[in-house]
């Protein structure tokens, strides 16, 4: 028996390949069928490519989907930078100035990331309503928030964790205090760990359909999620716009995970050493 080591690599190559067409094969069957027409889409007649390219569907999904973009960017790159400003000091002082009860505060943020979304979203409801923030951006990124911090707060923990406190303590020597320590020092060298927690606090909110469901009602101010969820109509589901808009909703966060991902890769790693 041949031993492990010296095995064929074009085995493995195969394994890979059939795993990769599996998990890839739904997003073929969207491209390909944001082309097709409803007929041609729900034909008996098997078909791996269409007919006839139907290049309408995507100009109708764009005119559709652009007036909302704006919507959806602003919530989103709110809805990162506030996470950021919030939970970057706040996860600096839980692991290194030992504030009280911050393994409560863990719990907490914890549990709450266990908790599906729609828990959340009659409390907010009636919290807001109260505050007069339904149907305001303002209100949209808060509700997204509840999400984001706890999510980041975690992450950023895990990662400072490993951060050489040692540096902190020879800036205090010198006389620099904490905030001046924290912004000249830490904020520099887990530089990598915040980019990835950016980018996450920045797709929750990007693909966020509960909360802005739930709190937006006004048509000017929906995001890309809730037409997309126009789709389905007293008459059916409309196929040719719901598959070409959710490649269109997809494509700026997939471009932006791509061009981050030698951080996201390296953040990850990082912060799963502890």
């Amino acid at each position: 028996m041949r031993p492990p080591a010296s095995r064929s690599p074009w085995l493995y190559t195969a394994v890979g390949i059939i795993i990769t067409v599996v998990l890839l094969s739904p997003l073929y069957w969207v491209l390909v069928g944001s082309f097709m027409t409803q007929r041609e889409l729900f034909s008996p007649h098997f078909s791996l490519w269409p007919r006839e390219f139907m290049f309408q569907n995507w100009t109708t999904a764009v005119g559709r989907l652009w007036p909302h973009f704006a919507t959806s960017a602003i919530v989103s790159v709110c809805t990162s930078t506030a996470t950021l400003l919030i939970t970057a000091p706040a996860a600096y002082a839980i692991v290194w100035l030992k504030v009280r009860g911050r393994g409560a505060i863990l719990s907490f943020m914890l549990t709450s990331q266990m908790l599906p979304a729609i828990v959340f979203v009659i409390p907010l409801f009636v919290l807001f309503s109260r505050m007069d923030i339904v149907n305001t951006l303002p209100g949209l990124i808060l509700g997204d928030m509840t999400f984001t911090v706890p999510f980041a707060l975690v992450m950023l923990g895990a990662y400072l964790r490993e951060f050489p406190y040692q540096l902190v303590e020879a800036a205090l020597v010198d006389g620099a205090g904490q905030w001046r320590a924290f912004f000249s020092i830490v904020l520099p060298v887990t530089m990598t760990g915040i980019i990835t927690v950016a980018i996450f606090s920045f797709l929750m909110p990007w693909g966020d359909l509960i909360f802005a469901l739930s709190l937006i009602t006004e048509a000017g101010l929906q995001p890309l999620t809730l037409e997309l969820y126009k789709a389905r109509g007293a008459l059916g589901i409309d196929w040719s716009f719901l598959l070409a808009g959710s490649l269109l909703t997809a494509l700026p966060a997939a471009l932006f995970v791509v061009a981050a991902s030698r951080f996201i890769v390296s953040g990850f790693t990082r912060g799963a050493l502890h």
